[in-house]
């Protein structure tokens, strides 16, 4: 058996696993689902069977053996009967199908917290490889067709097949007619393989048809995030001709959906089967094997068929959208191990000591070499470390890794204590981190800078936002702190979203401090500002500064030159401007050097060194 095929069966039993896990998580209201809907099939089928008796008996009586009087009154019964089950199985249905929609709907919270705080646990690798919209249509559209798996869909399948076997046993056991029973078998084994066999087509078709959907949502949201970017490049055309190529995807998956509907014909099945009980149910009477009443509780009971034969087309297709939409949720939550996995469960309790990289490596996925290859660094605690170095060389990713963003290669300590032995949230808790690349959560001023602390107090937000130069140009606003900002701080200019994130990090507190290129969209009067307040700030604080300002690197207590994802060279500034070209490269243009000390290294070795 190939490996391919093993790994299927895994995912397979996995699958089942998962989903029964949470079809089952409550017994009792599926008990009582299960009753309920078996005695509501069960009355409904009583119905023509006490029909075709009271014909018999209260209506027919061959031997004369009642008179009208009693007739009239065994009638009477009949009906009195025929109404109390009528109103039994009205409350008994009530109470199931609302157990069953208590089903679905519990099912589907469940579901969907697991699939929330599974995204949530994800890696960033993972985020980076998934496109937005296509995890939004699973938590959305794909979960909806789950709860419509649950109900009403697994009610309008098991009505049909419970229905059969007990008019199997009701022609057996109550009309005592083994012989029309036999009869329609072959009609019945017609049935059923024209019902699995709809199921059997309809699944693939399902499943694409999710995909297609998918691939429309994951469009929508491509173009609502990226709006002014196709506006600024007049690509509206290109985007909404691409837009209708998903939707005419989708309407291929629809069309053969339709058509598979439109061939659906276990219901010309069962209307063979009722004229063929009609004739062959006149020559058991002529022969006194069956009755009138019989025939007409027989055919009552395939009557009774029809409204679920119908229905089942459409319950097959809920049923494999609900499973495609599961499955794809399934496997989505599988693709990638969560973070916690590999997370420890100590406490980072702050830092006193050095922050030490031995032989760290680390490279994306999509990358073919390391962005970072066997990093050698100490840093310690309180200082300033400024990391430059041209695009791509690794800065972002080297700062990235401190907070366990991403998985490496080598070893991170502080303290002396690899940092994978701590847990991520007691560690992360610990940075202040801001990027070049601000994001603000679609929600006010103020909820966004308290979103690490939630408890800080108005006094404490107004402080912090003072700190970060952002006090004033909020009170400007017309509701000041409670001004909405828009998705991703879009109503706020691209300095006005860094002196937020400023103070949202300053109210944390934190240990470590990642500034990375934090003051890149301020002019430089605020720039001047925010600087004397990120001194003020990181006072005691060990800091990593990626920029490439000189005024702020010609503060920092030790440089770092990264290339090609190595160390070229690393020290104070008045030592690297002398002896590193690759240190100079970066600011030739711009300042005017003092001559190139030669030296036997590059390196200059200082307390930062390895």
């Amino acid at each position: 058996m190939s490996h391919n095929v093993i790994g299927l069966q895994k995912t397979q039993k996995s699958f089942i696993r998962w989903f029964s896990g949470h079809l089952t998580a409550n017994p009792l209201v599926i008990g009582s689902v299960v009753i309920g809907t078996l005695i509501v099939i069960f009355s409904r089928l009583l119905i023509p069977i006490v029909l075709g008796k009271a014909i018999d008996m209260a209506i027919i009586d061959k031997d004369d053996l009642l008179s009208p009087t009693d007739q009239l009154s065994l009638l009477r019964d009949f009906v009195l009967f025929l109404l109390v089950l009528g109103v039994v199985r009205f409350f008994i249905a009530v109470l199931t199908t609302f157990a069953n929609d208590w089903l679905s709907w519990t099912a589907q919270k469940r579901i969907r917290e697991e699939f929330f705080n599974s995204m949530q646990n994800k890696p960033l690798k993972f985020h980076d490889s998934v496109r937005t919209g296509e995890l939004m249509a699973l938590a959305t559209n794909d979960l909806g067709q789950v709860g419509g798996l649950i109900s009403p869909g697994f009610g309008m399948i098991a009505d049909v097949f419970i229905s059969i076997i007990f008019s199997a046993l009701l022609v057996i056991g109550v009309l005592n007619s083994p012989e029309l029973l036999i009869l329609s078998i072959p009609f019945f084994i017609a049935y059923l393989w024209a019902v699995f066999s709809f199921n059997q087509k309809m699944a693939p078709i399902s499943h694409t048809f999710m995909r297609k959907w998918s691939a429309i949502a994951t469009a929508v949201q491509d173009n609502i995030t990226g709006a002014e970017v196709v506006r600024a490049f007049a690509e509206e055309s290109y985007e909404r001709q691409k837009f209708m190529k998903y939707v005419l995807d989708f309407r291929g998956a629809w069309y053969r959906q339709q058509i598979l509907q439109a061939r659906y014909f276990p219901t010309l099945i069962l209307f063979a089967a009722i004229g063929f009980s009609v004739l062959a149910g006149s020559f058991l009477i002529m022969f006194d094997r069956l009755t009138i009443g019989g025939l007409i509780s027989y055919n009552g009971l395939l009557i009774s068929l029809m409204v679920p034969t119908y229905v089942i087309s459409f319950a097959i297709q809920i049923f494999n959208a609900g499973l495609a939409g599961a499955r794809r949720i399934h496997e989505m939550e599988v693709r990638e191990e969560g973070e916690e996995n590999g997370q420890g469960d100590k406490e980072f309790p702050g830092i006193s000591g050095i922050i030490r990289f031995k032989d760290v490596s680390f490279k994306y996925p999509t990358s073919r070499k390391p962005v970072l290859d066997k990093i050698n660094l100490a840093v310690a605690p309180g200082q300033t470390i400024a990391i430059v170095g041209p695009t791509g060389s690794g800065k972002s990713s080297l700062t990235n890794l401190l907070l366990r963003l991403y998985d490496y290669e080598g070893e991170i300590t502080i303290d002396g204590i690899n940092i994978k032995e701590y847990s991520l949230e007691s560690l992360r808790k610990s940075f202040g981190r801001i990027e070049q690349d601000i994001y603000l959560f679609p929600r006010s001023i103020r909820e966004n800078i308290i979103f690490g602390a939630r408890n800080a107090s108005d006094v404490d937000v107004k402080q912090v936002a003072r700190l970060a130069q952002a006090h004033d140009f909020i009170m400007k606003l017309p509701k000041r702190y409670d001004t909405y900002v828009g998705e991703g701080g879009s109503q706020l200019s691209g300095g006005q979203r860094q002196r937020v994130a400023l103070a949202r990090t300053f109210l944390t507190n934190p240990s470590i401090l990642i500034f990375d290129d934090s003051t890149s969209s301020v002019d430089s009067r605020t720039e001047e500002k925010i600087v004397k307040a990120i001194n003020t700030v990181i006072q005691g604080r060990t800091t990593f500064v990626i920029t490439h300002r000189l005024s702020t690197i010609r503060q920092a207590d030790c440089v770092i030159v990264l290339k090609g994802g190595k160390i070229v060279a690393k020290g104070h500034h008045s030592k690297l401007i002398l002896t590193s070209p690759d240190y100079r490269r970066i600011f030739g243009k711009n300042v005017e050097l003092p001559p190139l000390e030669v030296s036997r290294t590059s390196i200059t070795p200082t307390f930062g060194g390895s």
